[in-house]
């Protein structure tokens, strides 16, 4: 079955759907074939807060009601209607304060941990979650991967539990907006501010492919921006965990934000999360999706014919170097992309030199690798990572060369 609003596939006992928030008929389900079904809605948030009665300036946010912690409390208009009440405490330990979100797979709400006297987030999960054993092992699994994550650019997960036979995620409470509805609100950013913004992401997403986390449903709708401009990466491994619940036949996931591989069901690598970036850093920048379909056939079809617009015909001025890494990200062929998250940070305008003609799949001439280690600021392990192929390539010409003086010649 299909979402009735915006064409992704659904599991006949979900409630919402997972790519839009879309409830879903009790009864029976959405309707929809895969080719008449529509995109549009894949940049809106599964549990997104609901829409603010007075709109924030751009990139500035209301400041907590509390003083500042590493879990500021919302102060979003809560939504109606859920099944847990403000005041309610769940699992003796967390006392309800609003309905923040509905989500694909259930409900958010925005909670005060009693035991450590902290605001948090409870993502609550389909119950068929705690009946499907190997489900439940990939869950435990994907959480115990995710909790490794520990940076400023993520959004923490701390623990799991269970309420009225309903398992919940306890995580870290992000005051702000998500960036998908930072581009519905003011159409788009300025590149310093897509460049500010872009390197975040890749710092987190550096520090989750350090720990083998790949996210797999990196989109718009899943990158908040907090009250003090820090941008913080929603969500990890959730995708994963969503696609266990739902079946093998589907793809882990928003499809306007998958990489070819990815949409094709082959299997994925951090270089999948890359092509993500990519779409993202082309839409905060233009206020246009990389890649416009309405059916997911037509986006597919999209995709390998590699049809986008050079976002530099969109905004004026752009910086060439910006463009090259959206393109470069954007390459059909994983291997093509970027080696890193970190590539692509140090690739961007502002960056080092080096790292931009590596992403832009160029050999870097002599003189650009030695001034590389004079590059103030050029983190030690990003200049590793960005010299020892350079370095290798070196060491086997020269290993080639004396190899061919050592052969005897015959004579003339």
């Amino acid at each position: 079955m299909f979402c009735t609003k915006c064409g992704a596939p659904v599991s006949a006992s979900g409630r919402f759907c997972s790519s839009c928030g879309e409830a879903v008929n009790p009864d029976t389900g959405a309707t929809l074939s895969g080719d008449e079904a529509s995109l549009e809605g894949a940049t809106i948030a599964p549990s997104s807060p609901a829409p603010r009665k007075t709109p924030p300036p751009p990139y500035s946010l209301r400041t907590p009601r509390t003083p500042s912690s590493s879990n500021p409390i919302s102060s979003s208009d809560p939504i109606g209607g859920g099944r847990f009440t403000p005041g309610q405490i769940i699992a003796e330990r967390y006392r309800v304060v609003a309905l923040a979100g509905r989500g694909g797979m259930g409900e958010v709400y925005r909670a005060e941990d009693l035991t450590l006297g902290q605001v948090v987030a409870l993502k609550f999960l389909p119950k068929i979650l705690s009946q499907d054993a190997a489900a439940l092992t990939r869950f435990h699994a994907e959480v115990r991967t995710a909790r490794q994550v520990s940076h400023p650019n993520v959004c923490r997960v701390f623990d799991i539990g269970e309420a009225d036979r309903t398992l919940f995620l306890t995580m870290e409470y992000v005051d702000g907006e998500d960036l998908a509805s930072v581009v519905r609100r003011i159409g788009r950013l300025s590149p310093d501010k897509a460049t500010e913004i872009a390197r975040q992401i890749c710092a987190g997403l550096a520090a989750a492919h350090e720990r083998g986390v790949i996210h797999r449903d990196l989109k718009p709708a899943n990158v908040m921006l907090d009250g003090a401009g820090k941008i913080r990466l929603t969500d990890f491994g959730l995708a994963g965990i969503a696609a266990s619940i739902k079946g093998a036949e589907v793809r882990a996931g928003t499809p306007a934000y998958m990489a070819p591989e990815q949409l094709a069901g082959r299997d994925v690598s951090t270089k999948s999360d890359l092509y993500s970036l990519g779409l993202i850093l082309y839409e905060i920048l233009t206020g246009k999706r990389a890649f416009e379909a309405s059916t997911l056939p037509e986006l597919m079809k999209l995709r390998e014919q590699a049809t986008i617009t050079n976002p530099s015909t969109l905004v004026r001025d752009l910086d060439p170097l910006i463009e090259r890494v959206i393109f470069r990200c954007l390459e059909n062929d994983p291997d093509k992309r970027p080696a890193s998250a970190l590539q692509v940070a140090a690739a961007l305008p502002g960056g080092d030199p080096l790292a931009a003609a590596l992403a832009a799949g160029e050999t870097p001439s002599p003189e650009m690798v030695a001034a590389a280690g004079e590059t103030e600021g050029l983190q030690p392990r990003l200049a590793v990572s960005l010299l020892a192929p350079i370095v290798l390539g070196l060491i086997a010409l020269l290993f080639v060369s004396d190899h061919n003086k050592l052969q005897p010649h015959a004579p003339g």
